[in-house]
């Protein structure tokens, strides 16, 4: 048996990821990954007792580059006797219609496409080729974003259906593998463009430090993986269990909170509080894409923060500290009827989320998230942003009041009649005008522009608001 065999072999007996008699989906490409992939596992079919089947996307992207890449596959796979399944859609519509990127569209319909064969042919795993590169590079990407523990981990290597049998097996030894075997493959000229971070991180970080710090930088990432994986799969079982002791679900008309018990929280680990966190988001948001080591943080933070406060968090979830609990729910649209009306004089902003101010035909979108580096502060007229730590009295949509006040350069207060007064506004608008507000300080007045200095993005905010004024789309 080859070297290369027979240390995908080991891997998947000892991860127990393909088991004698399996019928096993692999996703080939037609680049050196999946082929090798395909080989490898038709190398092990007769003695494993295997049925496979070779499923191909072609993603629209690429014009007859993409068209020799899927006849190449269907002659490999002839070659090979391994049925072949083709699919074919406009990724770059896809994305556009899903508001995704192109690279989250293609990863997404490749799944479902490779399930979708699974189901029909009654298969009990999908194979894809990611390997120990792809792991480092992943790994180093999950660094460089902000992720925790989970994203040192990178890719598993066994997730319910889907596994990775080249995880251990180095880039260089796959095309050493198809050298020494003679077998081809397709190139993808867009792997080596540089505008996708990942291929940056392939084609100038890894080469630089594997030739100036260690050549063994690839592999010993992947370990340190691993053994991140042992750990993380570790505090998932005791967070899990932790949390079946503190954690209330509650219905709430159409949606669902999340009641954690603040005191027995705040006696656990902080390895456990991070975890339980990350497993309740999960819950609710169905996925993690999107979740970093920021946002586990700022719903931790609630736990020892005053009763009322609240965060904005990915995946439009929202948690909010009671006296004895912290509740976490994905944020709704509320409707503000007749904003407009004597019987109706404010509207309390609770929570993020979508105000409709259906006397006005608009939409008032509150939305609360972490200061990161490179943020742009939109100099949109109905778009704006303030510093959501300096807001005392709690947010409300309303009309003006005797007293009320903004802060105006060098830090003075001017009352609102005297600003009206120097904008000139009509004596008959005053009063209709709609104005955020936080007591008798009005932090924003839409239709005139104007905007309290004292809440202003400064170098020491960590917290955001984003207030968006917008017409309601018929």
């Amino acid at each position: 048996m080859d070297e290369l065999v027979r240390k995908v072999y080991d891997t998947i007996k000892k991860s127990e990821m393909i088991c004698q008699g399996d019928s096993v989906i692999v996703g080939v490409s037609g680049g050196a990954d999946s082929v090798c992939l395909l080989s490898v596992l038709k190398n092990l079919q007769m003695s494993m007792d295997l049925k496979l089947t070779a499923v191909h996307i072609h993603h629209g992207l690429r014009g007859e580059a993409a068209d020799r890449d899927r006849d190449f596959v269907i002659q490999l796979c002839q070659t090979l006797h391994v049925p072949c399944e083709c699919f074919q859609t406009d990724i770059r519509e896809m994305a556009q219609a899903q508001h995704l990127s192109e690279e989250e569209a293609g990863r997404l319909f490749r799944y479902e496409c490779f399930e979708q064969v699974r189901q029909q042919k009654q298969a009990s795993k999908i194979a894809v080729a990611h390997h120990m590169d792809d792991q480092a590079e992943t790994v180093l990407l999950n660094l460089f974003r902000g992720s925790g523990l989970k994203g040192m981990a990178g890719i598993p290597a066994v997730r319910d259906v889907i596994v990775r049998p080249l995880l251990k097996i180095s880039r260089s030894d796959i095309e050493e593998y198809l050298k020494k075997h003679q077998i081809a493959y397709r190139n993808d000229a867009t792997n080596f463009e540089t505008e996708y971070t990942r291929n940056r991180i392939r084609l100038d970080i890894l080469p630089y430090v594997t030739e100036h710090i260690n050549p063994a930088a690839v592999s010993h990432i992947a370990e340190t993986a691993a053994i991140a994986a042992d750990i993380c799969r570790y505090i998932e079982k005791q967070a899990a269990a932790i949390g079946r002791t503190m954690i209330r679900q509650v219905s709430a008309d159409d949606y669902t909170v999340l009641e954690i018990d603040v005191a027995v929280f705040i006696n656990q680990d902080i390895a456990i509080q991070r975890e339980l966190l990350r497993q309740v988001m999960n819950r609710l948001a169905g996925g993690l894409k999107d979740i970093r080591a920021v946002h586990i943080e700022m719903f931790r933070e609630l736990f020892e923060g005053q009763v009322g406060r609240q965060v904005d968090l990915p995946y439009q979830l929202c948690a909010k500290r009671t006296y004895t609990t912290v509740n976490i729910f994905r944020n709704q649209t509320h409707t503000a009827e007749g904003i407009l009306a004597d019987e109706c004089p404010e509207i309390k902003l609770d929570e993020p989320g979508k105000y409709i101010l259906t006397g006005s035909k608009r939409e008032l979108c509150l939305k609360i998230f972490p200061v990161e580096k490179n943020l742009q502060i939109p100099k949109k007229m109905y778009t704006k942003w303030f510093d959501y730590d300096r807001i005392k009295n709690g947010l409300v949509l309303r009309q003006r009041r005797p007293g009320d006040y903004m802060m105006i350069g060098g830090g003075h207060k001017k009352a609102l009649r005297r600003i009206f007064m120097d904008d000139k506004v009509p004596q008959s608008d005053r009063e209709n005008l709609n104005m955020l507000t936080d007591g008798s300080h009005v932090l924003w007045i839409p239709d005139i522009g104007r905007l309290s200095e004292y809440y202003k993005i400064t170098g020491e905010t960590k917290l955001i608001l984003s207030a968006e004024l917008k017409e309601i789309e018929e």
